[in-house]
This record gives structure tokens, C-alpha cells and sequence, in this order.
């Protein structure tokens, strides 16, 4: 994933809120442990969350609703930091090891990354009251995390994409991988999502050679080949190219890419089709840490708390079409038509998601071969 870097201000957020409210409103549903991090928080007067994830549209839920929740102020800044998976953590490892901190909070699926880091003492520990709410079923879905110093917040899964009013669309279906390497259908208007640039990417081809689902890594590249596509890595670009039927099918994006641009533009809900694999969705948990040596400590823990609870969860899965692991969520009904049923939809994770990062290079200098 990756998109460009971003800032929401407690101005912008401060007219999207209700200033009237009393601040009593919330107290009575602050726990402890959110009580003893608001008023440093509100001394912070800003945050900072670097991701490659969450656009405009959906930070801007996010800050909205942190900011008013926690009565911080219409003055308290939101920095949403945007890049590609890999920049993210390629910027953070040079923060840690330089000792000079811009960033509060880095959410990633990156779990060798954040086990690496765990152990050599880069995180905050964290006092949450709701994590406990989502560790079981993180746990279920193959997930890592490391509490109480890395949390998964939130998750996505990329899904096949294609625009039905380009020419040669119309009668277009994609229900498996097979589908795919179409030449006939596809040959032309594909993009192929580049793994050098992306953990997320190289995670999710990992799962599917994990389990099975691709079986010769080097066949699989070649009929993907054979559809000549565009090498693209910024979903911002794929969605666009897709929309204006310059490439018109993607196979590995997030919904949350259409729902967004639907919102915008509602006569692309009958045009852009959203596809799922049978063979499995591979599910990309985002881990989530708080940097030791952050500029401000408090005010990330508590946006990670908040990240955690369900008026987070409503942000992060209404804005942005993300997966929660929280026990009991309930989908809002808008974005339903973007979000698999989990319950029956095969979930594909990886038994040591560490132990895979050791295999990116490999994995990424085949992929290279074909399309560099």
C-alpha cells in the first residue's frame, strides 16, 4: 500500500465536531486507564500515526471522533502520515536507531519488524482496557501481536477489482486466481502489484504459497506475465487507472479503495465490481506500537486505545472498509456491500508471520525476474 503523507488538524476536526457538548458527556465511559492519559494528551496537544493505510476521508473520522471523545480541544492537531508499507518501516527503523523521534504511533503489517523491535526495547508498554476485547480473536485469525507493547487495531485483505463499463468488461467474473491470467479477457488491462515496495503485498503472496495456493511461484508470475500489466504499488493510482479504464482490472486492492470513490462518485457502485478469491482472502492483521522516545507518548497511547474501542472501530471499518478483531462488532450497514462475511469466507493467514519476513528477499528478487 501507499499514498502520500497527510496532516488533519484539530481545525478541520473541530468543524466536523459538535463543540456544544458538555465534557461530562463521555466520563462516565472513560476507563482508568484512559483517565490517567487525557489531561497529559491534552498537554501534548498533538499526535502522530504513520501507516500505509488510511486515506483522507477515514483519518478524518478517526481524528473527529478522538478528538471529541476525549474533549482534547479544537486546537489539538492530528498527523496523518501516510507512505508505502515498506517506508513506513524503513522510516521508523532510521528514527530508532538515530534516537530522533517525529512519529508517535506506527501501525503496519509488519510482524518480524515489531517482534525485532519488541525485543530490543522500542515500544512503550501499554496499559489497555480493550485489548482484551479483540486478542482472541486476533489470535484465531493467525495474527501476531505482542502485548502489552504491540496491538492489531485494525486488518485488511486485497481483493480482485475490475471497471464492467471498459470495453471487454462487461462479462467479466473473478472468483479465483485462475481467473486471473485470462489473456483473452485481460490481456492489456491488468496491474501488477509490486512487491518490492510493499511488505503487505510480499505478506500476502507468502500466505498464498504457505497454503498451497500457488504451488510454482515462477508459473505463477509467468501467466500473470502474459496479460502484459502495468507494475503500479500506490493504491490511489490503481483505483484511478481502473476507474478510467486505463487498466481496468487489479487483482490484489482494498475495498475501502471503491467505497471511497463510490461515496465521491455514487455512479460507480453499479460499474466497479468487487471480486473475492475461493482458494482464500489473506488476512493482513496491522500491528501497532507506540515508540519509546515519541514526542508524544500520551496522546498515542490514548489514540491507540481509542483505535481499539468500538467508536474507533466504527471509524477505521466505516471509513475505510478495514476488518476489526473486536469480539461482538457489528458491521455498520453502509459498508457492508465492501466487507467480506468472515464467517464464511476461507481466511488465510501464515503459521509464523516472523519467520516469513526472513523469505521477502527471496520471494521479491523472483518476483524482479518477471517484471523488472
Amino acid at each position: 500500500m501507499g499514498g502520500l503523507v497527510k496532516s488533519v488538524t484539530g481545525t478541520f476536526a473541530a468543524a466536523l465536531m459538535t463543540l456544544a457538548m458538555p465534557f461530562g458527556a463521555f466520563a462516565q465511559e472513560y476507563t482508568p486507564q484512559e483517565l490517567k492519559l487525557i489531561d497529559a494528551a491534552r498537554a501534548e496537544g498533538e499526535v502522530s500515526i504513520l501507516h500505509p493505510i488510511l486515506g483522507d476521508y477515514s483519518a478524518g473520522l478517526l481524528a473527529k471522533g478522538f478528538i471529541e471523545y476525549y474533549k482534547l480541544g479544537p486546537n489539538f492537531k492530528f498527523n496523518n502520515l501516510r507512505k508505502g508499507s515498506g517506508q513506513t518501516i524503513s522510516q521508523v527503523r532510521q528514527e530508532i536507531q538515530a534516537n530522533k523521534f517525529t512519529v508517535d504511533i506506527l501501525a503496519v503489517n509488519a510482524a518480524g519488524f515489531f517482534d525485532e523491535a519488541a525485543k530490543r526495547g522500542a515500544f512503550l508498554p501499554l496499559d489497555s482496557a480493550q485489548w482484551q476485547h479483540h486478542e482472541e480473536l486476533a489470535k484465531k485469525a493467525g495474527q501476531y501481536s505482542n502485548y502489552p507493547y504491540v496491538v492489531v487495531p485494525f486488518a485488511y485483505t486485497f481483493r480482485p477489482i475490475w471497471n464492467t463499463s471498459c470495453p471487454g468488461m462487461k462479462d467479466v467474473k473473478v472468483t479465483e486466481y485462475a481467473d486471473v491470467f485470462d489473456v483473452a479477457k485481460l490481456k492489456g488491462k491488468t496491474i501488477a502489484s509490486d512487491l518490492t515496495k510493499s511488505v503487505t503485498y510480499t505478506n500476502t503472496f507468502a500466505s498464498l504459497v504457505e497454503n498451497g495456493v500457488v504451488t510454482d511461484t515462477k508459473g505463477f508470475w509467468t501467466k500473470l506475465k502474459a496479460t502484459e500489466p502495468l507494475v503500479e504499488f500506490r493504491s490511489e493510482a490503481k483505483i484511478q487507472l481502473v476507474i478510467n479504464c486505463e487498466r481496468p482490472f487489479d487483482m490484489w486492492i482494498t475495498a475501502g479503495r471503491v467505497q471511497q470513490n463510490v461515496e465521491r462518485e455514487p455512479k460507480l457502485a453499479g460499474i466497479i465490481k468487487i471480486g473475492s478469491y475461493k482458494e482464500g482472502q489473506v488476512m493482513l492483521g496491522n500491528q501497532a506500537a507506540v515508540l519509546k522516545g515519541a514526542p508524544h507518548p500520551n496522546a498515542g497511547k490514548l489514540l491507540l486505545e481509542y483505535m481499539l474501542r468500538k467508536e474507533g472501530a466504527d471509524a477505521l471499518v466505516g471509513g475505510e472498509s478495514l476488518y476489526t478483531f473486536r469480539k461482538g462488532y457489528k458491521i455498520p450497514d453502509h459498508v457492508k456491500p465492501y466487507v467480506l462475511d468472515l464467517e464464511n469466507t476461507k481466511i488465510l493467514g501464515l503459521k509464523d508471520w516472523v519467520a516469513s519476513a526472513k523469505k521477502f528477499n527471496e520471494l521479491r528478487e523472483e518476483w524482479q525476474e518477471f517484471f523488472k
